[in-house]
């Protein structure tokens, strides 16, 4: 599991998913202000290893952050 503490507001939790012999990433964004309920995307990136699958979801988390989704 790769965790984010703080970007941008947000809280990003990353956790490799196996799929067959490669990986995929759930992602997690929950921001610090507010009480919400936390997004949650299952992100395909078919990585031949746990940690580059969770380093892929956590380059979509900020990049989805950036984008505007989240705001603190």
């Amino acid at each position: 599991m790769l965790i984010g503490p703080d970007y941008r507001g947000c809280r990003i939790e990353v956790n490799a998913v196996a799929d067959g012999d490669r990986w995929n990433a759930e992602v997690r964004i929950s921001q610090h202000a507010v009480h919400a309920k936390p997004h949650f995307k299952f992100v395909s990136c078919y990585k031949l290893n746990a940690e580059n699958a969770e380093h892929a979801g956590m380059l979509w988390a900020r990049q989805w952050i950036d984008s505007g989704h989240a705001r603190p």
